[in-house]
């Protein structure tokens, strides 16, 4: 039997840090159709996004505990300015006066969390999540009906541990996991006899966090994650086997219908073209005349787990290949200085030359008319009202003096010496040179309207796009490929990936025209790139009529994980939690 009430926890609760606050706000209106008023979300408070995300109220109906205040502790009443509009609280720890060391000794005596030699990293999170357990214990005491707590990873656990309430504890990816897929001793590598050995989270300097998640995963009544691939790592690494899987779910009916995505897609692709003929034709012409085949990467700088390298190596392999002209973006955020001043003086330069022509067009258009009427050549009198005045040849000087070098690899200047990107783009042979098939652009900023060089945000740069490629080595879910889906462009996943399995599982083959499913398991990395190649390869042949076909058939597979699907696991691992307590 479903709960009465929920309160689901997450340091990413009207804070926005990674993927968490996406899967979280993204299902809060399914929640809000599951418990209506009786759905609170509690969620750490940081002030730049609760200026953004949370709408103070004073009819939150949960009083909170005057003592904790009298230490200091802040709590914030309100709602979160997401859809549902789900009661929310926002918890202040950072003067709440408690004993942070005889929480220490708590967590040594009770779960054995060798905590003493932890910093703020830990402690911070661990006084605000023991704060939310009190909070959560006065709602127990004060308000009737059955009530679920839903944490979500290391963080908000310790507020299980402070809390008498049925819970269900999601961990998104193991800390331990992750570590090691980041690092050179490899996660799957490091499973002995179906376990990896808890020593590795100390030599990977995440002992506290992942003892904190291994207790909290075995007190927790109800223990979940979020696909069948992190659930097999959990498995390993914290030695519980989740009791449900909660696949992250995605609102495609937020997103604009496959008609007016294909009229954004003519007007965005132009958009994108015009910056590429502004970052490439100084140096050198490129085909963009056509239809230009336009791909993309993105995700965190985790340069294996997002399978960065792999995708580097694709793209040398196309470019040793002979094929029309492929063009790809990296949509990797890094550290920068700013926007490398020769693409914007470039940028500058094609405005000013988008304008001339734009000022030309009413004389353009008129000698033209009077040239076809009167029976002269047009062609001709267009040209000399285009050659009138000195400006176009001075643009056109300016314009292309650059013809002695190639472009650079990457938009922005970045704020340290090496970087692997650059590197792995410069072994595989890839650097702008007018002979390159692939051409690239390193793009280390997040996307936005006002940044002085693409002008898009992400979403746009997607429409704007062929495919996206994300060929990740270690992905507990992937919400990319399903986002580039519905934005309708045609997208490439892998096995190793908690959408790429569940995709996997649920169709055949035949019907994943519009997304594909590259193969990791098993396979090494050289031949991954290869058969990545020959992916892309593929998308570069593609006719429009095709094309069209597949991002149709992609977005009806993002379709398969609406949360009206999705959101049903999660009522079952709330109904499980109050039904282990009976």
């Amino acid at each position: 039997m479903a709960p009465d009430h929920l309160i689901e926890v997450s340091f990413e609760i009207g804070n926005k840090v990674g993927g968490i606050h996406q899967v979280i706000k993204s299902k809060a209106q399914k929640m809000q159709d599951f418990y209506g008023s009786s759905y609170l979300a509690i969620g750490y408070y940081e002030e730049e996004s609760a200026r953004e995300e949370f709408i103070p109220r004073e009819d939150v109906d949960y009083d909170i505990p005057q003592q904790l205040e009298d230490k200091g502790l802040e709590v914030y009443s309100g709602v979160w300015d997401v859809e549902g509009k789900p009661r929310t609280l926002l918890v202040d720890a950072s003067d709440y006066s408690i004993d942070i060391d005889k929480i220490k000794e708590e967590l040594w005596n009770e779960y054995s969390i060798d905590s003493l030699g932890s910093g703020p990293e830990f402690e911070d999170p661990v006084k605000w999540a023991y704060a939310v357990g009190e909070i959560v214990n006065s709602i127990e005491e004060n308000h009737q009906g059955s009530k679920v707590l839903h944490t979500h990873e290391w963080l908000s656990a310790p507020a299980i541990f402070n809390s008498d309430m049925p819970s269900v504890f999601t961990t998104h990816a193991t800390v331990l996991g992750r570590a090691l897929s980041n690092s050179d001793f490899d996660l799957r590598s490091a499973v002995k006899d179906g376990f990896v050995d808890d020593a590795l989270a100390d030599e990977m300097d995440v002992k506290t966090k992942h003892q904190t998640e291994k207790a909290a995963a075995e007190a927790a009544d109800v223990f979940t994650t979020v696909s069948k691939v992190t659930g097999e790592e959990a498995e390993a690494v914290l030695g519980q086997k989740p009791d449900v899987i909660l696949p992250n779910g995605f609102n495609v009916e937020d997103f604009p219908s496959l008609e007016e995505l294909s009229y954004q897609h003519t007007r965005k692709k132009e958009q994108i073209k015009d910056f590429l003929r502004a970052y490439f034709e100084p140096y050198y012409d490129v085909n963009l005349e056509d239809d230009p085949r336009i791909i993309f990467t993105s995700g965190r700088y985790e340069f294996h787990n997002k399978g960065l390298d792999v995708f580097i190596d694709a793209l040398g392999e196309l470019n040793r290949r002979d094929g029309e002209e492929l063009f790809a973006f990296i949509f990797v955020p890094s550290g920068t200085v700013g926007p490398r001043q020769e693409v914007l003086e470039n940028m500058s330069l094609y405005e000013e030359l988008d304008d001339f022509m734009e000022s030309r067009m009413p004389e353009i258009k008129k000698k033209a008319v009077n040239a076809v009427t009167s029976g002269r050549d047009p062609a001709v009198e267009v040209a000399d009202v285009i050659r009138e005045g000195s400006d176009i040849s001075s643009l056109q000087r300016k314009f292309h003096d650059r013809k002695d070098r190639s472009p650079p690899l990457c938009a922005f200047d970045l704020d340290y010496p090496h970087d692997s990107i650059i590197e792995r783009l410069m072994e595989q042979g890839l650097r702008n040179r007018e002979s390159d098939r692939v051409k690239v652009v390193f793009y280390p900023s997040y996307l936005s309207m006002g940044d002085r060089m693409l002008s898009m945000d992400y979403n746009d740069a997607i429409v704007a796009s062929s495919a996206g490629i994300f060929p990740s080595y270690y992905e507990p879910w992937g919400y990319t490929p399903v986002e580039t889906a519905a934005n309708g462009a045609l997208s490439v996943t892998t096995d190793l990936a908690g959408f790429g399995e569940f995709l996997k599982e649920k169709t055949s083959e035949e019907d994943r025209k519009g997304i594909k499913i590259l193969e990791r398991k098993g396979v090494a990395d050289e031949e991954v790139s290869e058969k990545l190649a020959d992916l892309i390869e593929d998308i570069s042949r593609y006719s429009k009529t095709e094309i069209t076909e597949m991002k149709h058939n992609a977005r009806k597979l993002a379709q398969l994980t609406s949360w009206e699907e999705m959101g049903e696991n999660y009522r079952k691992a709330h109904e499980k939690a109050t039904g282990e307590r009976r």
